[in-house]
């Protein structure tokens, strides 16, 4: 069973990666080929029993240097500008 508490966090400086897509198509020589995407996966999400925990792996998030979490910069929202871009969410 899942937590009642989501952390969704928004990472910053993310390489792109190709994912299959489950279908074949035909290439130049008219072989078939898997179908690939290029895909960007930027947010990471958890779940978790407290808030309290969500808070301990998001200090975890901040103090590494395999993540970065990414600040705010549309003008258009100037609650969210500058500030880093993370949600604790109560689900069911």
């Amino acid at each position: 069973m899942k937590g009642n508490y989501r952390l969704t966090v928004h990472l910053d400086n993310v390489k792109r990666s190709s994912a299959t897509t489950g279908k074949k198509t035909k290439n130049a020589k008219g072989k078939m080929v898997n179908e690939t995407k290029s895909v960007l996966r930027n947010t990471m999400s958890w779940y978790f029993n407290t808030v309290e925990d969500c808070e301990k792996k998001l200090s975890e998030i901040k103090g590494s240097s395999d993540y970065t979490i990414k600040k705010g910069s549309n003008v258009n929202k100037p609650h969210k500008l500058g500030k880093e871009l993370y949600q604790i969410s109560f689900v069911n």
